[in-house]
């Protein structure tokens, strides 16, 4: 399939890995050779490289059958994509070039599941009211993390925000607690939210 970047077309290819320290996807790509025409009867060949930018320069692609394209380790191939250049060659050693980008995009959502107590959607048990702040009674109460995974196999945790963080006052009643994971996923990132519930009750008598 392709993507548009700032109107430029792309070959786009879904992330099958990732980094396990950044979360770039990276992917497994089989090229298909163009269509190429040369005078006589003549046997054309194609060849690949990549461009790695600075005195990198140009590299051949060993396999063009399985290239490993990968985010964020090319020249450009944060934004762009990364680029290639074809090269058709007849029997006289005569070649053309034409060039293209291929981007790893990541479309796949992270997986989040937050801590529940004894299988029910609360992550704690019932907390008693310890006190009130800011003019609200309730207690401070600490949670367990939620926990979330990106693409299978690859080690990279995304990042988990909560819509009320652990240690903090929650109020007398019951909170609703939203964990939500974010990747680094590309051309956005993808999210994937889970939810429980925190108690405080107040059974103390008043003096």
């Amino acid at each position: 399939s392709t993507v548009s970047i700032d109107g430029v077309a792309r070959l786009a290819v879904e992330a099958t890995s990732q980094n396990a320290g950044t979360g770039l996807g990276s992917a497994t790509v089989a090229f298909t050779d163009g269509t190429a025409t040369d005078l006589g009867d003549e046997t054309l060949v194609w060849s690949y490289k990549t461009y790695w930018g600075g005195n990198g320069g140009w590299e051949a692609i060993d396999n063009p059958r399985a290239f490993s394209a990968q985010r964020g380790v090319h020249n450009n191939s944060n934004e762009y994509g990364q680029s290639i250049r074809a090269t058709v060659t007849d029997d006289d050693g005569k070649t053309t070039d034409c060039y293209f980008y291929v981007v790893v995009v990541d479309t796949t959502d992270p997986t989040i599941t937050c801590a529940h107590v004894d299988g029910t959607n609360t992550a704690v048990a019932s907390v008693e009211a310890t006190g009130v702040v800011g003019g609200v009674g309730g207690a401070t109460v600490t949670y367990n993390a939620a926990t979330a995974t990106d693409i299978a196999g690859s080690g990279y945790t995304p990042a988990i925000t909560y819509s009320h963080a652990s240690g903090a006052h929650f109020p007398t009643g019951t909170t609703t607690v939203t964990a939500t994971a974010t990747d680094n996923g590309y051309p956005t990132a993808n999210t994937a939210t889970c939810s429980f519930t925190v108690t405080v009750v107040d059974t103390t008598v008043p003096t």
